[in-house]
């Protein structure tokens, strides 16, 4: 039986799980801190960075005190080439404080308008700040450094962060205390001088996975190693092979799961071995009467008339194919029971494939074979030789008119494998997992003239794994079976 493909492991399920379960802690948590302490995106984004914010602030503001007005636009413009964002200067209503005009999104004006002073403070900071009648400038009242001296507007086409800081300047003709917006444009969060630093974050997350793998990798790991030594194991006994053993060392419901395979996989194992010695039992009982009705089968035609001579022919018939259905008992038997004590041997392929070829009756059809030379194998002679012969009989039996029989042989990696086609019809499609069943016949062979008893292929698989090796079988394309065996390799 082929292995079913697993398109996805039960480990990578678990952890993806375990990823997204933690992406959802994480949104779960940003909501409730939104909900019940006032975050938001905006102190998000600003909180980590607001000191750099008011850092770049204040030395932009001791900048523009020391420089005429006409040249705060290149002032601002150097700003921007070391912090990779634009820099502009305007009033609380958006009005350019430098000599560029610049056009503001509606959406900025308004969270201006929210987060600056109102428009009667406007006017009191502005008297604060004309020279009074001796001529000095009247410094105006400090600026309110409350929670929403800095703020952040998102706008879109195109999308932009803008980070607004309110702060006091000098006016064009020197006048202190003037209210001011220092507005900074960025085109995304990722800015890692003013923003989010996606370094940082890579490491976030880097740790945050690594923190999630400590501690679900190896309760995973436990798990699906456990699970895996089941699938194998079940796999074997699928395929009537009972010598793997899963380890039932955990306390909880897979160690148990585990014991329980085992004693399964002990309880068939003792059916089958007991069915086996059955019917090798009752096959060996039969021979001797056999033996004996043969005898006096030859001693009854030498006293009975010429006339009577087709009635004995037909009941020799009859006895032959008892003693042949006998033979093929003992034979399944025997490979079956000695299976895993059978020595195994260094077996030239060529050697046994000409003795099988050998064998064969005469005339029943072409058989090419095309094998690489000195080919070895670790086996035991007798049942590959035994395999080799039903299934080449088989092959002739069914589709030995329809073309050549191939025999082939090749090594891949540490195995060899071992193929006999044919051209014939095939088998149906489910038939191919039931053909090495014992006395499983399809519906093509069920005749008695053109089918056995069932036994050949069931002979041929108990023999390739009284060797240690596997056999399987498929459909060619566009017509014909094709048998492959494959068998440890002796190393060259």
């Amino acid at each position: 039986m082929a292995p079913k493909l697993v398109r996805s492991s039960l480990s990578r399920k678990i952890l993806g799980l375990v990823l997204l379960n933690l992406l959802l802690i994480a949104i779960v948590l940003a909501l409730f801190a939104e909900w019940q302490f006032g975050l938001s995106v905006e102190s998000l984004l600003l909180g980590p960075t607001r000191d750099r914010i008011l850092a770049i602030a204040n030395s932009l503001g001791t900048d523009l005190e020391a420089t005429p007005h006409q040249d705060r636009d290149a002032l601002l413009r150097t700003y921007a080439r070391a912090y990779d964002v634009e820099f502009h200067l305007v009033d609380p209503r958006g009005q350019s404080l430098t000599a560029s005009r610049v056009e503001l999104p509606a959406a900025l004006l308004d969270r201006m308008r929210i987060a600056g002073p109102r428009p009667d403070q406007w006017q009191d900071r502005a008297e604060a700040s004309r020279p009074s009648d001796r001529g000095a400038p009247r410094m105006g009242p400090p600026p309110r450094d409350g929670p929403d001296k800095i703020f952040l507007a998102i706008t879109a086409a195109p999308r932009s962060y803008w980070v607004g800081v309110r702060m006091p300047t000098t006016g064009p003709r020197g006048e202190r205390g003037v209210p001011a917006v220092l507005l900074l444009r960025a085109g995304s969060i990722f800015n890692s001088k003013l923003f989010l630093d996606w370094r940082s974050l890579l490491l976030l997350t880097a740790a945050l996975a690594a923190v999630a793998l400590l501690c679900w990798w190896p309760f995973v790991h436990r798990i699906t190693r456990s699970i895996r030594e089941m699938d194998l194991a079940t796999e074997r006994i699928a395929q009537g092979l009972f010598d793997r053993h899963v380890s039932h060392d955990r306390a909880d419901e897979l160690g148990h799961l585990g014991e329980q395979i085992n004693h399964t996989a002990a309880r068939l194992e003792s059916f089958v071995k007991n069915q086996k010695r059955f019917l090798g039992d009752v096959a060996h009982e039969l021979c001797a009467p056999i033996a004996r009705i043969q005898f006096a089968l030859g001693i009854l035609e030498q006293r009975v008339a010429e006339t009577q001579q087709q009635h004995l022919a037909a009941l020799r018939d009859e006895i032959q194919e008892m003693s042949g259905l006998v033979n093929e008992l003992l034979m399944f038997s025997k490979s079956g029971m000695q299976g895993a004590e059978t020595p195994l041997r260094h077996v030239t392929v060529g050697a046994v494939v000409e003795r099988a070829v050998g064998q064969q009756v005469p005339g029943a059809g072409t058989i090419e074979v095309a094998l690489v030379p000195q080919l070895a194998v670790v086996a035991d002679e007798s049942f590959l030789l035994r395999a080799l012969t039903n299934l080449l009989r088989n092959a002739l039996r069914y589709a030995g008119g329809a073309g050549p029989i191939t025999v082939t042989a090749r090594r891949e990696g540490a195995r060899v494998l071992l193929t006999v086609a044919d051209c014939g019809p095939g088998l149906p499609e489910e038939s191919l997992e039931e053909i090495f069943t014992p006395f499983y016949r399809p519906e093509v062979a069920r005749s008695r003239e053109t089918g056995g008893v069932g036994l050949g292929l069931a002979i041929v698989k108990s023999c390739i794994e009284a060797c240690r090796g596997t056999v399987a079988c498929r459909n060619r394309k566009p017509s014909g079976l094709e048998v492959t065996i494959s068998l440890a390799a002796v190393e060259s």
